[in-house]
């Protein structure tokens, strides 16, 4: 048996780096596990805009002014629209986002959030005149694919914005309990015990990777 122990970081940087590369490789699994439809850059992006708490001292229960959680809440139906199941606003995908974004977003993070917003917001009172939640769908799904693609207008900061917004509503969605049981095919582990069964019964056995 092999006794060996792995080495021990020496210094606090290299502690915390430890600890941050595993909480990130954790959450890449937890949100592959949920099945979100998301490339391996997205979920680096999206395990990386994840922090501890940086100040468990906090009261503030919001970032987000009212008019910003209703922004917030109409990009998360237009990401997670409502099609024969629930979408992100019956999730509270708008009300997780604040959270975390109180919680466990660093203060500069807290701020380029606020700044995407705003300049979703802005946007659309330049394109179309009006504020993004007066605007058509059709002219908000327009703003979001051009900030996506980061064209007319739109920078390359713009579409790393997006695509980050993107990341945590789908995390919130497919963490939720509406995404996890409605949407996603979902089984309780563990679950209840059934050990007599016909061999037809069972089929064939797993594969487990090795």
């Amino acid at each position: 048996m092999n006794t060996a122990t792995p080495p021990i970081p020496t210094t606090i940087a290299a502690v915390a780096q430890d600890h941050d590369s595993s909480r990130r490789t954790a959450l890449k699994q937890l949100a592959l596990a949920c099945g979100l439809a998301l490339s391996a850059s997205s979920l680096s992006a999206l395990a990386a805009s994840f922090e501890p708490p940086t100040d468990l001292t906090r009261s503030k229960k919001t970032l987000f002014n009212t008019a910003q959680l209703a922004l917030v809440r109409e990009l998360g139906e237009i990401i997670i629209p409502t099609t024969d199941t629930p979408g992100a606003i019956a999730a509270g995908v708008h009300d997780f986002l604040n959270h975390f974004a109180v919680y466990c977003a660093s203060k500069e993070k807290q701020q380029a959030l606020l700044a995407g917003l705003n300049r979703i917001d802005d946007s659309a009172k330049t394109r179309f005149s009006t504020p993004f939640l007066s605007a058509s769908k059709t002219q908000q799904i327009e703003l979001l694919t051009n900030m996506e693609k980061a064209a007319d207008g739109f920078t390359a900061d713009d579409r790393k914005f997006f695509k980050q917004l993107k990341a945590l509503v789908t995390f919130g969605y497919y963490t939720s309990e509406i995404g996890a049981t409605q949407e996603l095919a979902y089984l309780a582990i563990p679950g209840g015990y059934k050990g007599n069964f016909k061999f037809k019964q069972v089929g064939k056995a797993w594969a487990l990777p090795q």
